[in-house]
């Protein structure tokens, strides 16, 4: 049997070798994994994201991580060009998360939900209001230790008039780097973050007019009222690279681009995180990529702050835009200030390096 077989291979080999130059002429070149990635970004740079023939970046892009599960730039371009193809927007996520699960050995950014609870000695949410020095606060602070559900703002209302409170607080897991609010579970109020240093949360808490039996209550944050929010981490691992890099600025760019859709939390985490990562920030740099997007550090904490201000976050917005030293002039009680925010996150978006 294996003597027929080899003489059936060696009759093939004949008649091949007789066909000489009858052959096909328009056989292609196999690509392999490089061949795909190369392709990819020139289609890429002729902005051929996808089509019809199945020649477009993103297939390319595609092709490349079928033949290496593990390349991170298959995966980096594919993400990239989704951004160009709204049809592909809800996997453009999973292809930038590989890029960096493989580039980084983690994804760097977590979403703890938590809540705190503000206990008798008001230590959890610490009040920073200027007119409640400690000479005030103390007398306050001894007279609803052990009172459970006093109202504390009955005790300091003439004091402030009608100004919300500031407070800072520390969250139960480490390292915050995104959070827009805190919501008062007892009050359904919702407190607004100013910034975030250090590990604290330095946020305003509105007052909230509430009645109980028959007499009118200005509230803020009260003794054993639970505070519930939603926030981002972040946590490097000392390995990455361009690839991670490149692939949380597409993060930034994706959140922005879905719209309602988008998760700001998400883009806001991003841009803070590559911040720390590398300040100078330039799309492929070192790469072969390298200058077919003209992305930096500024206009990526400017998309950051426009996916906050559309979900209202306007206080974490302009925080975002002052990191880059952009709109460090405006009050946030001045009636025009989104206004001005608005103006201020365009000069980022338009910033050129």
């Amino acid at each position: 049997m294996k003597h027929k077989i080899a003489i059936a291979i060696l009759g093939s080999l004949v008649l091949l070798s007789a066909c000489g130059d009858q052959l096909p002429t328009d056989i292609p070149t196999p690509y392999y994994y490089q061949g795909f990635i190369d392709r990819g970004w020139d289609k890429y740079e002729d902005e051929i994201f996808i089509n019809e023939q199945g020649n477009g970046a993103l297939d390319y892009f595609q092709d490349a991580i079928d033949c290496n599960v593990q390349g991170i730039e298959g995966f980096l371009g594919a993400g990239w060009s989704a951004l160009f193809v709204s049809d592909e927007w809800r996997i453009a996520d999973n292809y930038f998360y590989m890029a960096i699960q493989f580039d980084a050995e983690a994804f760097p950014i977590m979403t703890p939900g938590e809540f705190q609870v503000q206990d008798t000695m008001w230590t959890v949410f610490e009040c920073l209001h200027p007119d409640l020095p400690p000479a005030v606060l103390d007398p306050i602070l001894e007279l609803t230790a052990d009172s459970g559900m006093i109202w504390v703002a009955e005790q300091i209302e003439d004091i402030i008039d009608d100004d919300p409170i500031p407070y800072s607080f520390q969250p139960l897991e480490s390292d915050p780097i995104a959070m827009f609010t805190a919501t008062n579970a007892y009050t359904g109020a919702a407190s607004t973050v100013d910034s975030i240093a250090g590990g604290l949360i330095y946020m305003t808490a509105p007052q909230t007019k509430m009645s109980i039996g028959g007499d009118n209550y200005y509230v803020w944050i009260n003794v054993d009222d639970q505070m519930n929010y939603e926030y981002r981490t972040f946590t490097a691992t000392g390995s990455e690279t361009q690839y991670t890099y490149d692939a949380l600025a597409g993060i930034i760019m994706l959140q922005d681009i879905r719209g309602e859709n988008g998760d700001a939390l998400l883009a806001c985490a991003a841009a803070w995180g590559l911040d720390q990562l590398n300040s100078d920030y330039l799309f492929g740099s070192g790469k072969d990529y390298a200058g077919l997007e003209d992305i930096n550090n500024v206009q990526l904490k400017g998309v950051a702050a426009a996916t906050a201000y559309a979900n209202l976050a306007f206080k974490f917005a302009w925080f975002t835009c002052m990191s880059e030293g952009y709109g460090t002039y405006l009050d946030p009680d001045d009636p025009g200030f989104e206004v001005l925010l608005m103006a201020v996150i365009e000069d980022m978006l338009n910033y050129e390096g």
